[in-house]
């Protein structure tokens, strides 16, 4: 009988695969985050281009404009309500989408098992009879011995990603930081002012 070659049948197993499979899913998975994140900024942050800038197809950021009152102390040492407007970024107040697959662990254990089965059979035949008046027998003996081997493979494997929200790129901190010193706060006419006008 011829033994069980398991270094040839652990050589058979694609193991290129089953470790690089995982591992070029998480950076394909990477791509796609960066490419949402790009997306996002772009499609929400700022307005479709005219075309009509100076560096041709510009793109405005998306500002939210806020209302809001706030009572300040007059001359005379009274108090009266003034209205402010606000035009902050919209990206400024948007969480970015920035995660990473930070970590893949992969099992994989394999388990070989050498069986060998084995049959015999036998075949025995006998007969006999009278000729010129003697008597003779006839024997007949047969054995098969059949031997077969096989190796059962048993294949099990678990994949771990751990993923997370990162810190956005130092080029969109960049952009945010430009984007904040473009936050403005404009003054309007107080209640006493437009009442003075209506008249």
């Amino acid at each position: 009988m011829v033994d069980a070659d398991f270094p040839d049948e652990l050589g058979n197993i694609p193991y290129s695969k089953i470790i690089g499979g995982p591992l070029n899913a998480a950076v394909e998975a990477n791509a796609e985050a960066s490419q949402t994140a790009a997306d996002f900024i772009q499609d929400v942050g700022f307005t479709d281009g005219d075309g009509m800038g100076v560096f041709g197809d510009e793109r405005e950021p998306v500002y939210v404009t806020f209302h809001y009152t706030k009572e300040t102390r007059a001359d005379d040492g009274g108090f009266s309500e003034e209205k402010f407007e606000m035009k902050v970024p919209l990206l400024l107040l948007l969480h970015i989408p920035y995660f990473e697959v930070e970590t893949v662990t992969v099992d994989f254990n394999v388990k070989l098992n050498s069986v060998e089965t084995r049959s015999s059979e036998q075949e025995i035949g006998v007969g006999g009879g009278f000729t010129g008046g003697s008597f003779f027998v006839r024997g007949s003996y047969q054995r098969t011995d059949k031997r077969q081997q096989k190796v059962e493979r048993s294949y099990d494997q678990s994949v771990h990603v751990e993923a997370g929200s990162i810190e956005p790129p130092a080029g969109v901190t960049r952009v945010f930081d430009v984007l904040e010193q473009t936050i403005t706060e404009e003054q309007g006419e107080s209640e006493e002012e437009e009442e003075d006008g209506e008249d």
